[in-house]
């Protein structure tokens, strides 16, 4: 005790002398050097500040019993903290808080590092200039200087002239300056300090601090200084200080309570987007979302949280009510991709974060934060994860990236180059709706192949959707195709995005191979969005050979494409998707060599520049289908003009089913110098006579390869006999085994020229042959013969066939009904002159019930030929033969009225008894709401059917049959034929047409149910059906595991069927000569052909 009570008494003593200290006095005791040093630092300078070296006055530390008191002193674990400032500056009243003991176990709270005056508010009633001082674990702020050398009575030495490169020691116990701080902010606990951004004239520092109330709210405090020199060196000192601090005792980034209450972020759209990293911020200014931002003091009583998710990053406040209860957070959500802008200073706390969605306006967050640079490098990180394939020059304009950063590795496995992982940051970046999306590998002309396809339950993707696709797919090398088929892309249709775009477009590839020149990078920045798109896919990717665009752009705008005024006159009326094309063609700037263009309205100025990039660039393109598209025989011209500089690399090529014609000698000048060729499609492209064939499939030259063609079709043209011919005898060639589709549709083919088209396709040919609209009929019916023969394809279309004779009819179903090998069988409009007869209905149900190798079946009529094209009420009694019939799996009966039949009861028996069937269609056949309830009760009863298609032209037909039988009705009660309805008649009427809806409503509901109930039924999982099957069958609400199948193509051979011997005809007395040697030549070829593999559609299908 003697030794405490000595120690006490000495450092009374000295606090009193070190009271009575003058300045003056050790000025007058120093040199004049020692004075020049005094002056040039001045009573405001820092003392810490580097500089030139002096002599330093040191404070020895007391021996024996003194030294021990001392060291008691400093081992003590206590310290204090004040969290309040100035009332101008502070948000947190001045409250006494405990710092965490660790803090001050070795004393290392009494180190001054730094101390001086601070500006003083311009007011009177402090006149006096507040103090701070900077420790190694707290940032102080005294009244004046006298109440800071109370607590560190060393800061005096100052003016003796103590050198700044050795700290300053004070033995005061920090449990005093609780009292006497203003301000006391415990440097671990310190989130950001940055310069004030204020309009005041002075130069400020402001630095927030996470309270060590209960409650987990930031405190702030402001501190001005007179000149930007003292401004900048305090705010170094600090954060070296911050930076030491939290390395000697380890920092808490989120309060346990904080944490284990942060907002879960999961909502439907966001349900894998989970929290990984949270880190304390600042908002420097008002954001969109934040909780009182247009109040002046916003912040105040909050905490403000900045998490990373996988896909998005997430800025929370904390805020507390006036109570001091926590209140809800509030959270506000960016995608991780649609951060633009990245701004920072290398020497500051401040960071910007702009983020912008495509089409709208961007939003900055303005912020800062000691861990800004692990934020920064969370933010690259999760950049380069979520857009593996895109180069690391795309990242230049948003990050600060050193020369020397390595490009991640692309993914591996199912990520397909990364495009998986990438579409899923865009979806929940861009807020919308998941895409139905595919990879096709089989079956496909360049695989692997992605496809977006069509939304269901809606008509179309929104702008935001397809915008991430684009930008999911852009720099992906994985695929070699994409297709974007039957998706309409008029969301995004003459849209503009130049004003508010913070990134450029694309103009270099992946690995900077192809890229653009400045002229044609300006014509891209003032385009519009889907032009940009096209051009980033297809110059972005180094491995992409074909697109497919068929449907997108089904109208032609009528407004510009471009905001530059120079080019408005040019671009009107201009299909969006052909510039970005022809350009890219133009420059020689991307692979892709092959693109479907079908359904899409192309204009004449389109036609015109896809012309001239053929020719001026002869011999890389090697597909082009353009069918469907508008195109008047103008147009035609200058695209054949063009196509015939590309006659030695065109493989694919389609101009059917346009307006235009073009002549039959034009097309021949190009097609006789075509090499290798493989699909051709000129269905209703030409016109007028020709002298010789329009091509040679065949190779006579040793400079051109044969044709190994795989479609072809010449629908519409009425063919020369030479043309023909040459068709003939390339299907007598070996090099025909690739075919696998011939349409001669309305060809002017009789009966004696199909024969010969038969004979040589030969027994169970893996082809499918389309003869629709030819009058078969004349001139002879020896192709009937042969399919009863089995000299049929697997594959047979026979529609709008004009059978004069019900007898030759009559002798087609007896054909089919013996028939091994079609396998799908189309008659759409086929049947006899008249109305079924019983012969015929017999005939008819004999096919169905006979025939067990059809296995698609469309005999529907045709709408346009009224009762001629109705086989009707023979129809439904000769439905009968399908009770037993296994085999068939596609029905559809359109179109055959066979609503006017009084009793549907042998339809209802089929429905229920069948187990063969898979996929059943009767719309369009005029029931009422009595006999469609009858279908639904009959399909009730059915477990096998998963496509049974409804029609809203059904519900309308029949709700209008019944609101004329009500109309009649009411007319029979009225002498006047010609008076409106009553008013009570009218509301009879409405009753009527409403429950009417309600009884079709109902109906549609049971059988959406019923199927259903079937498609989740594993036992109908099993089933497999080929791509054209699928293909054929109109339901756009198939399941989606029903994938097409693996198939191996058959060739004609007579090892390849089973037949029996009395199914071939004994001899063919009916056959013309020219019939008979094609039937010969073709039994001699059979042995010859080999079976082959072709597969169909095998994919992964996406949401």
């Amino acid at each position: 005790m003697d030794h405490m009570n000595a120690a006490q008494q000495m450092l009374s003593e000295k606090s009193q002398r070190r009271a009575s200290f003058s300045p003056i006095k050790a000025i007058r005791s120093l040199s004049i050097s020692s004075q020049i040093s005094h002056l040039s630092i001045g009573s405001d300078t820092d003392v810490a500040s580097a500089g030139t070296q002096r002599r330093t006055l040191r404070k020895r530390a007391p021996s024996g019993p003194f030294q021990k008191e001392s060291l008691i002193r400093k081992d003590s674990k206590s310290s204090t903290e004040g969290s309040a400032d100035r009332d101008s500056t502070s948000t947190q009243p001045t409250t006494p808080s405990i710092i965490s003991r660790s803090a001050s176990i070795h004393g290392d709270g009494r180190v001054v590092i730094k101390s001086g005056p601070i500006q003083p508010e311009p007011s009177i009633l402090k006149p006096k200039r507040e103090y701070l001082v900077l420790t190694t674990s707290a940032l102080l702020k005294f009244k004046s200087r006298a109440a800071a050398e109370r607590h560190f009575p060393a800061i005096s030495t100052s003016e003796q002239g103590l050198s700044p490169l050795y700290p300053i020691e004070s033995h005061t116990s920090l449990n005093e300056l609780s009292s006497d701080a203003e301000t006391s902010v415990p440097l671990e606990k310190v989130v950001s300090v940055f310069k004030d951004e204020g309009t005041r004239p002075s130069f400020g520092l402001e630095i927030w601090w996470k309270s060590s109330d209960a409650v987990p709210i930031f405190s702030t405090a402001v501190f001005d200084f007179r000149l930007p020199d003292d401004r900048d060196d305090w705010l170094k000192r600090i954060r070296q200080a911050v930076k030491a601090r939290a390395k000697d005792i380890g920092e808490e980034l989120v309060p346990s309570g904080i944490e284990l209450g942060f907002p879960p972020p999961l909502d439907a759209r966001h349900e894998h987007d989970t929290v990984v990293d949270i880190y304390p911020v600042v908002p420097r200014r008002p954001y969109a979302g934040a909780a009182g931002e247009s109040k002046k003091n916003w912040r105040e009583q909050s905490s403000f949280y900045l998490a990373f998710g996988k896909y998005s990053l997430l800025l929370v406040q904390f805020s507390t009510s006036s109570n001091r209860q926590m209140t809800k957070p509030i959270l506000i959500r960016f995608g991780l991709v649609t951060l633009s802008r990245v701004r920072m200073n290398v020497n500051d706390e401040r960071f910007d974060l702009v983020f912008r969605l495509p089409l709208d306006q961007p939003h900055k967050l303005q912020l800062s934060s000691r861990y800004n640079r692990t934020i920064l490098s969370k933010l690259l990180q999760a950049d380069m994860y979520l857009k593996p394939a895109w180069p690391l020059w795309t990242r230049r304009e948003v990050f600060c990236i050193d020369d020397g950063a390595q490009q991640a590795p692309l993914p591996n496995g199912e990520d397909y180059g990364g495009v998986r992982t990438t579409l899923e940051a865009f979806i929940q970046g861009y807020r919308c709706q998941p895409v139905e999306w595919a990879v096709k590998w089989k079956d496909v002309r360049h695989a692997p192949q992605f496809c977006l396809l069509k939304p269901r339950g809606r008509s179309q993707y929104s702008a935001h959707q397809l915008l991430a696709v684009f930008r999911a797919i852009r720099f992906n090398d994985f695929f070699k195709s994409v297709s974007f088929c039957d998706v309409d892309f008029s969301s995004l249709s003459n849209k503009f995005d130049n004003t508010e775009r913070l990134e450029s477009t694309i103009w270099l590839s992946r690995t900077g191979k192809n890229s653009l020149t400045r002229s044609e990078v300006d014509m891209v920045e003032s385009s519009s969005v889907l032009f940009q798109e096209l051009v980033a896919i297809l110059l972005g990717s180094e491995s992409i050979k074909h697109i497919d665009l068929t449907n997108v752009l089904r109208t032609v705008p009528t407004i510009s494409l471009s905001q530059n005024d120079d080019f408005t006159s040019a671009r009107v009326g201009v299909c969006e998707i052909i510039p970005p094309i022809v350009l890219l063609w133009g420059s020689a700037q991307t692979r892709c060599s092959s693109i479907n263009l079908s359904g899409n309205a192309i204009g004449g100025v389109d036609a015109v520049e896809l012309g001239r990039v053929f020719q001026s660039r002869p011999n890389f393109l090697r597909g082009l289908e353009i069918s469907r598209c508008n195109l008047d025989e103008a147009s035609l011209i200058y695209l054949w003009e063009g196509l015939h500089e590309q006659r030695l690399s065109l493989v694919e090529l389609d101009t059917s089913y346009n307006p235009g014609r073009i002549e039959a000698s034009r097309v021949a000048f190009t097609l006789d110098d075509l090499s290798g060729l493989r699909r051709l499609n000129l269905a209703y492209t030409i016109r007028g006579d020709l002298e010789g064939s329009l091509f040679r499939p065949w190779s006579t030259s040793p400079s051109l390869t044969a044709w190994r063609l795989e479609e072809l079709d010449l629908s519409g043209w009425k063919l020369n006999f030479e043309t023909l011919c040459g068709i003939m005898k390339y299907l007598e060639l070996d090099e025909s085994n690739e075919l696998q589709r011939l349409s001669l549709n309305s060809c002017g083919l009789n009966g004696e020229l199909a024969t010969g088209i038969f004979c040589r396709i030969g027994i169970g040919r893996d082809i499918h042959l389309s003869l629709n609209g030819n009058p078969l009929e004349a001139g002879s019916t020896d192709w009937i013969d042969l399919i009863q023969g089995n000299e049929a394809p697997t594959k047979l279309h026979l529609d709008m066939v004009q059978f004069q004779h019900e007898s030759n009819f009559n002798r087609l179903l007896k054909a089919l009904s013996h028939n091994k090998t079609i396998q799908l069988l189309s008659m759409v409009g086929t049947g006899p002159p008249g109305r079924v007869t019983s012969m015929t209905s017999d005939l008819l149900s004999d096919f169905f019930r006979t025939n067990n190798t059809l296995k698609f079946l469309d005999l529907s009529g045709y709408s346009g030929k009224l009762e001629d094209g109705h086989l009707g009420w023979g129809l439904s009694g000769a439905l009968s033969g399908l009770k037993d019939n296994v085999s068939l799996r596609q029905l559809r009966l359109r179109n055959h009225d066979m609503g006017a039949a009084e009793d549907l009861s042998d339809l209802c028996r089929i429905i229920m008894a069948n187990k063969g069937l898979a996929m059943f269609d009767i719309q369009h056949n005029n029931f009422d709401h009595h006999q469609y309830g009858k279908l639904v009760q009959a399909l009730s009863h059915n477990h096998q059917l998963i496509s049974f298609p409804v029609s809203n032209a059904d519900r309308e037909s029949g709700i209008n049959k019944e609101k004329r039988l009500f109309l009649k009705s009411q007319r029979r009660l009225t002498t006047r034929t010609h008076d409106k309805l009553t008013r009570s008649a009218e509301s009879r009427l409405d009753g009527v047409s409403t429950r009417l809806h309600e009884c079709w409503d109902s109906e549609f509901k049971k059988i959406t149910e019923i199927l259903q109930r079937n498609r989740d039924d594993p036992a109908n999982q099993t089933l497999e059906l080929e791509h054209e099957y699928l293909e054929a069958w109109d339901d756009n609400d198939l399941p989606l595991w029903l994938v097409p199948k693996p198939t191996q193509r058959r060739r004609a051979s007579t090892l390849s069927i089973m037949i029996p011997s009395g199914d071939f005809p004994s001899s063919p007395t009916t056959s013309s000569p020219a019939s008979i040697r094609g039937y010969q030549d073709s039994s001699t070829r059979r042995a010859s052909y080999i079976p082959r593999m072709a597969y169909a559609i095998e994919e992964e299908t996406l949401a």
